[in-house]
C-alpha cells in the first residue's frame, strides 16, 4: 500500500474586505512568518526561503493585489493592504504574533503592519524607499538588479512590466515613511542589505530602531544570494 504524503506547499485564495489574495502556505507548528514580495514581483521569489524555513515556522508567501494570482483592484492604499493582510493571518488561527518580512518597496508595508497589528518581529530586506517607485517601470526593475540573482533561482523570479500598476502602488506608498511607533509590545526589527546602501534607505530616526545586517553579496535579493545566512537570521527572531 502506497501512502500519499501531503504536499509541503499548498496554494490558497483568501477573500478579504478589499479583495482576493492568493498565497502559498508551508504548514507547520511554529510561529507564522509572512513573506511579502516587492512591488511588481510574485510570491514565487520566496519559495527557496519558505522551503528552508518550514521546519521552524509556518510560512506564508503572498501575491500582492494585482500580482500573480491576486486580482487587481481600483485602489492600492497601504492601510487597506495591511488590513487585508492582518485578516489573512488571523484566518490561519495560529494564535501567535507573526514575523512580517517585506522585500524592497514592500518593506514599508511590513513596517506599517507592525505599527498597527500585533507583530513579533518585522524584517526589511534590501529596502527601497517609496520614492523609488516614482519612475518608469524599466528603471525600477533595473534598480532591483535582477541579473545578479543566482542563475538557479532566476526562473522563480517573475516580474510584471505594468506601468499603471507601478504608478498605482507609488501613489499610495509615496507619502509613507517607514513606521517607527507601534501599539502594544515593540517587535524586533531587522534590516538586511545585500550591499551597504549608497544612500539612506530609512530616515535616521527610524534606522536607529533597526538592527542592520550587511551581507556583502551582489544584487538586491539577499535571501537568494545568501540563503543560509538569511535563514539563520530569521530563526533568531522566532
Amino acid at each position: 500500500m502506497t501512502e500519499t504524503l501531503p504536499p509541503l506547499r499548498t496554494t490558497h485564495l483568501f477573500d478579504a474586505v478589499g479583495g482576493r489574495w492568493c498565497f502559498d502556505l508551508w504548514a507547520g507548528t511554529g510561529r507564522p512568518v509572512v513573506l511579502i514580495p516587492a512591488v511588481l514581483f510574485g510570491r514565487t521569489c520566496w519559495w527557496p526561503t519558505a522551503a528552508d524555513l518550514r521546519p521552524y515556522a509556518t510560512v506564508v508567501a503572498v501575491d500582492l493585489p494585482g500580482h500573480g494570482g491576486s486580482p487587481g483592484r481600483d485602489r492600492y492604499e497601504p492601510d487597506d493592504l495591511v488590513e487585508d493582510l492582518a485578516m489573512l493571518v488571523d484566518s490561519l488561527q495560529l494564535r501567535r504574533a507573526p514575523v512580517i518580512v517585506g522585500h524592497g518597496t514592500s518593506a514599508t508595508l511590513a513596517a506599517l503592519f507592525a505599527a498597527r497589528y500585533a507583530t513579533h518581529a518585522v524584517v526589511a530586506v534590501d529596502p527601497i524607499p517609496a520614492t523609488g517607485l516614482c519612475t518608469d517601470v524599466d528603471t525600477y526593475l533595473r534598480s532591483l538588479q535582477i541579473a545578479e540573482i543566482p542563475e538557479h533561482y532566476r526562473d522563480l523570479v517573475h516580474t510584471s512590466h505594468d506601468q499603471r500598476l507601478l504608478d498605482a502602488y507609488a501613489a499610495g506608498l509615496r507619502p509613507r515613511r517607514p513606521a517607527g511607533a507601534t501599539t502594544g509590545v515593540i517587535p524586533a526589527r531587522l534590516a538586511v542589505h545585500s550591499r551597504p546602501p549608497s544612500e539612506p534607505e530609512m530616515d535616521s530616526e527610524a534606522a536607529d530602531t533597526w538592527r542592520q545586517e550587511i551581507y556583502d553579496v551582489p544584487g538586491r535579493f539577499a535571501p537568494l544570494a545568501a540563503g543560509r545566512r538569511f535563514i539563520t537570521d530569521l530563526r533568531t527572531l522566532l
